[in-house]
């Protein structure tokens, strides 16, 4: 894709970053590969019986560069590898975010809402029978998850008014809000076990962080920032437990899951692509942990998870050099490549899983 577009994303993302101190994301990444899937017409599916992929993607409306940004939301199902496009809007989110709800055919996205001095992203939801957008929140920031489970739409977030980024979750029958944290709470990724309604979050200190920030003593020319402590938090969909599983001294930047497993991904610097991740195995039933060094291709931020049967790790990745949407299989240590764009950008995906 054309740098312009790529630089672009870059920038929106930093403003992301420094306004609410969220995801340092996405100078892991560089566009490339296949054309854009065209969009086909289908009746409304039953619930699904196979693992699908919710992808968003961004790219020029045009071919003119100072025209207008269009995000597509994108389903990949894994069963009949086929992908299809199910929804789109403009680019005016600070990162843009979105879920298609299969079972529901309803589409969960992000867009600005405000005035050039008050504005915040805003959490809407499109109905795709009747092609009707609803606005679900009025008092956000920035957004950097949104998923929905049953009745409720888990979100992070930073709430207008708070340094914090919050756990959150709205009631879709009642459109009540509910929050988990503190000002002092920065949550940095979260993953859900739809089974057993749990969601688990890697959070951390925002006073640790800034103190970290102000007090880099050591050897000049050295990168002398101390980490601060990620812990990763059980809590239920109520939001009211708040159970620590394990801390450590590592960027602990995205959460995966399978049966009876809380899988993290760790960095011991912000940003270092060429040094293996640390990858935190905590087993729920034994409440052990079990660490390992990730020795493969780097598992991008966006949000990558494992299959329902955990045999596939569903991911983006740079892989040959060309950034997309990638099948890891678990015990081959193989990356077949399912949709690298040379015209666009992967904001982000979610791994939905049989019920």
């Amino acid at each position: 894709m054309k740098k312009t577009l790529k630089t672009l994303m870059y920038l929106l993302l930093a403003i992301l970053l420094v306004s609410c101190s969220s995801k340092d994301a996405s100078s892991e990444t560089t566009s490339t590969a296949n054309t854009t899937p065209k969009a086909s017409s289908e009746e409304k599916p039953p619930a699904p019986a196979t693992d699908y992929i919710t992808m968003t993607y961004s790219e020029y409306a045009t071919t003119d560069e100072n025209g207008s940004i269009m995000t597509q939301i994108l389903s990949y199902d894994t069963a009949t590898k086929q992908m299809k496009k199910v929804f789109q809007f403009e680019y005016t989110a600070q990162y843009p975010l979105g879920f298609y709800d299969k079972p529901n055919q309803v589409v969960y996205y992000t867009q600005r809402v405000g005035t050039d001095k008050d504005y915040g992203d805003q959490i809407f939801v499109r109905d795709l029978s009747s092609e009707k957008s609803t606005q679900l929140t009025d008092n956000l920031f920035a957004v950097n998850y949104i998923i929905p489970s049953g009745d409720q739409l888990f979100f992070v977030a930073n709430v207008k008014g708070e340094r914090a980024i919050r756990l959150g979750a709205i009631d879709l029958t009642s459109n009540e809000m509910r929050l988990w944290g503190d000002d002092d709470k920065l949550v940095e990724a979260i993953t859900l076990d739809h089974s057993n309604k749990k969601v688990y979050a890697s959070a951390y200190s925002l006073k640790e962080r800034n103190y970290s920030l102000t007090h880099q003593d050591g050897p000049a020319g050295q990168n002398n920032f101390k980490m601060p402590t990620y812990t990763i938090y059980e809590t239920d969909y109520d939001l009211k437990e708040k159970t620590k599983l394990f801390s450590k001294n590592y960027w602990i930047r995205m959460l995966m899951n399978k049966e009876g497993h809380v899988i993290a991904f760790g960095d011991k610097e912000y940003n270092k692509g060429q040094i293996p991740s640390i990858v935190i195995d905590y087993d729920t039933a034994r409440k052990t942990t079990s660490v390992s060094k990730w020795e493969t291709t780097r598992l991008q931020r966006g949000e990558a998870n494992y299959s329902k049967d955990g045999s596939k790790i569903y991911t983006i990745a740079i892989v040959k050099n060309e950034r997309g949407l990638f099948e890891y299989d678990v015990k081959s240590n193989k990356f077949t490549a399912i949709f690298t764009p040379t015209a666009g950008f992967i904001n982000n995906i979610q791994v939905v899983k049989e019920p």
